[in-house]
């Protein structure tokens, strides 16, 4: 089923291909097929119109230009940063709203996000079968003044669901403050189902208790000891190891 879904959506693209300049070409591989036709349940219809608005999304987007360059100074501070594997080989994206030093730049602030969406899809190895990234959302420091705004946070979402489809393994929400929970309540009707089903809320009682629930997905030498790992905050991240290469 699945091979005639992928043979299915590519005919389907083919008779498109001539409006596709070689980006929108060379990112419809059968990886990518699959994971539309994943998301949208193998209805080929549905998972053609949604690959054809990512397409055209990247095209807008000028996903394929964006450098390091550019996302710089958005990231100095490693609010989001790709970094080691979990236990699975995939890699992991973690999300620092504490680190927040562009908040009201909401196209520059998307520009790094996407930036770094793209890191770890280049970290990935679909070939051997790692085509997902784990994602950690540190709360500690979160507050009103660095929270993002909800037109970002929507806009990260959509993202998210409709540009990156199946590329979420879990979402790990660690420390979530009362504050937080208010956010949560608001956002949440616009998380999907198959994401929601991801999320995982890590608030033990105890520092022991977070270390186990992380351990289960990270070897914990990959994590900060900000968050209960064993790596120190300069090991973990500093701009100018980050942005080097």
């Amino acid at each position: 089923a699945e091979a005639a879904g992928v043979a299915s959506l590519r005919s389907m693209l083919d008779q498109k291909a001539p409006h596709y300049n070689s980006n929108q070409r060379s990112y419809c591989t059968d990886y990518t097929l699959k994971r539309y036709l994943h998301a949208r349940k193998f209805d080929v219809a549905k998972a053609f119109n949604m690959l054809t608005a990512t397409l055209a999304w990247r095209k807008d987007f000028d996903v394929e230009s964006i450098s390091m360059l550019k996302v710089r100074g958005n990231g100095e501070t490693g609010k989001v940063v790709v970094r080691g594997a979990d236990r699975e080989g995939r890699p992991i994206l973690f999300l620092r709203p504490g680190q927040e030093n562009s908040k009201d730049d909401h196209d520059g602030n998307l520009k790094h996000l996407v930036y770094e969406l793209e890191r770890a899809v280049a970290c990935m190895d679909e070939l051997r079968g790692v085509g997902k990234m784990l994602v950690i959302l540190d709360l500690q420091h979160y507050s009103m003044s660095n929270a993002p705004p909800m037109k970002t946070s929507r806009a990260t979402l959509h993202i998210l669901q409709d540009h990156y489809p199946e590329r979420l393994a879990k979402f790990l929400i660690i420390d979530a403050p009362w504050l937080f929970q208010g956010f949560f309540k608001i956002i949440s009707p616009f998380i999907d189902k198959e994401t929601a089903a991801k999320l995982v809320f890590v608030n033990g009682k105890t520092a022991e208790a977070k270390r186990e629930v992380l351990s289960k997905f990270v070897e914990l030498n990959r994590l900060p000891k900000s968050i209960y790992g064993d790596l120190g905050d300069e090991e973990f991240f500093t701009a100018d190891e980050y942005f080097r290469f």
